[in-house]
């Protein structure tokens, strides 16, 4: 069907046939698409569409790129290479197999333009002027490197911004030492590919260099609550900070109206959930917000509770981050309405579920590593019991009915890798509240704080784990009085360690999770 040019619009073979006219071309990623303008002719058959890497002068003896005449007046070429400039043009064919002279000619040069994934595992360790960030490689055969971007404030965006490296990172750590001791950092990375297409960036990461040298690590902070005259009281006087363990790099986190307690972080560090009474028609409700206070968001309502006053409290993120656990008390949807009930929820407050109306009525939800059960305390034995999050399979761990303290065992943690659960417990009836753990079994029950007798009036609260569960930390009244600071001891007991000192009630201590 190839045929020359007679220069007058008509083939050399006789046709009387135009050459197609508007011929365009579109590259994209491994592809090219053609559109051109149609011929009219009653005896038109269709179009062939012909492709060189070279200026293509004559189609004659060519093959067309179609194995048959096309009837539209578009083309998409799928077989070619990125990278590559490539020259069309598009003839007519008549029903007798006529083919026209050649239309213009046309360029185009696909290249790729999908961007890799974004890069995960972002972890930030700040010492004395620097801060080390590193993440997981990216899996792309045409990666070309990454990029690392700093800011003092949280990067929602990277467009438009500058990496603080000159040319493409090939490993996946960086360390920054442009930085100031005693500045909280944001880092994001992205990945680049050969073509340039950069990523999305990743997960955010904060670092705070200071001049004691470690213990700066984003992944390494301590969330709690504080109160200037009394624990938990809502007088609105009460906020969430953050510390590093050696008490370094304290940083208040909410400034709210109404007061902030009960923190509790997301798998990822990402935000903190708390509770709130910033509503007048509530006495709790639940929030999260990032760990620097900033984009504040609402998760349940519980003035829209029949009766009202209705608290929203002890929430707990789930370790997948799609759900979180709290206590509402008093429920007036239950039976009961004098007694707390678990509920979970979406971060969003979307698909409020009630655990189970009979057996989870209790308070301090905590969700196991593995996110297959939850424990919590349950008020009429104040025992510490686990459930699954679907209402089923109620577990007793803990026995009191040989114990005739008031206080119960209270406010359930799971260490790590969940072997034990830390709590705070009177059963010591010369003493007041004291951290213990014990296996999610009811085995092997250990003391590990020593609060003294009831006349020091000393209280242990709060437990919570470290991240490689190497460390408890928990509120304490032990160095003065009716205060509360917060401490951390290893889980054999040994080396107590002070982490605040203020005449605060510094208390309800949350460990950011390993990332």
């Amino acid at each position: 069907m190839g045929g020359g040019d007679n220069g007058d619009g008509s083939g050399g073979n006789g046709t009387t046939l135009s050459a197609p006219s508007g011929l365009s071309g579109s590259a994209g990623d491994g592809t090219v698409d053609l559109g051109w303008d149609a011929v009219s002719a009653e005896d038109l058959g269709g179009y062939n569409v012909y492709r060189s890497t070279s200026s293509i002068s004559d189609i004659s003896g060519k093959s067309p790129l179609n194995e048959s005449l096309l009837p539209g007046t578009s083309y998409t070429d799928d077989g070619v290479e990125n990278g590559t400039t490539y020259y069309y043009v598009v003839s007519a064919v008549d029903t007798s197999g006529n083919e026209s002279g050649s239309s213009s000619e046309v360029t185009a040069s696909p290249s790729d333009m999908t961007a890799p994934a974004a890069p995960s595992g972002l972890s930030g360790s700040a010492g004395d002027g620097t801060v080390d960030v590193g993440w997981n490689a990216v899996s792309a055969e045409d990666l070309g490197g990454y990029n690392v971007y700093r800011s003092t404030s949280s990067i929602s965006d990277i467009s438009g911004r500058s990496p603080l490296n000159e040319s493409l990172l090939s490993g996946t750590s960086y360390t920054d030492d442009g930085v100031e001791n005693g500045t909280t950092y944001y880092y994001v990375v992205s990945a680049v590919d050969t073509s340039g297409n950069e990523s999305d960036p990743s997960s955010e990461v904060t670092a705070s260099p200071s001049g004691s040298g470690g213990g700066g690590s984003a992944d390494n902070l301590i969330a709690f609550e504080s109160d200037p005259d009394e624990l938990s009281d809502n007088d609105g006087d009460a906020e969430i900070y953050t510390v590093r363990p050696d008490g370094s790099g304290l940083s208040q986190a909410t400034n709210t109206v109404g007061a902030s307690v009960q923190p509790t972080w997301s798998p990822d560090g990402s935000r903190i959930a708390f509770i709130s009474n910033r509503d007048e028609d509530a006495n709790g409700e639940i929030y999260t917000a990032r760990p620097d206070g900033s984009d504040l968001r609402q998760v349940t309502d519980p003035a829209n509770v029949e009766d009202g006053q209705i608290s929203d409290i002890t929430p707990e993120w789930s370790p997948s981050g799609d759900r979180i656990a709290f206590t509402r008390d008093p429920d007036t949807t239950a039976r009961d309405t004098t007694e707390a009930r678990i509920y979970t929820v979406d971060p969003d407050g979307s698909d409020l579920r009630q655990v189970a109306e009979d057996k989870a009525i209790g308070l301090s939800p905590a969700w196991s590593p593995d996110g297959s059960r939850i424990a919590f305390t349950a008020p009429g034995p104040g025992a510490i019991f686990t459930i699954r999050p679907d209402g089923s399979d109620l577990r007793q761990v803990t026995d009191r009915s040989n114990v005739d303290g008031n206080f119960g065992d209270i406010s359930p943690a799971w260490s790590p890798d969940g072997s034990r659960i830390a709590f705070s417990s009177d059963r010591d009836e010369d003493t007041t509240p004291e951290i213990y753990t014990v296996n999610p079994n009811g085995s092997d029950l250990k003391q590990i704080t020593d609060g003294g007798n009831s006349e020091n009036r000393v209280s242990d609260l709060f437990p919570a784990w470290s991240p490689d569960g190497s460390r408890i930390v928990f509120a304490s009244s032990r160095d003065q009085g009716p205060g509360l600071d917060i401490y951390t001891i290893r889980p054999d007991g040994s080396e107590l360690k002070r982490i605040t000192n203020n005449d605060r009630f510094d208390s309800r201590p949350a460990w950011l999770p390993s990332r």
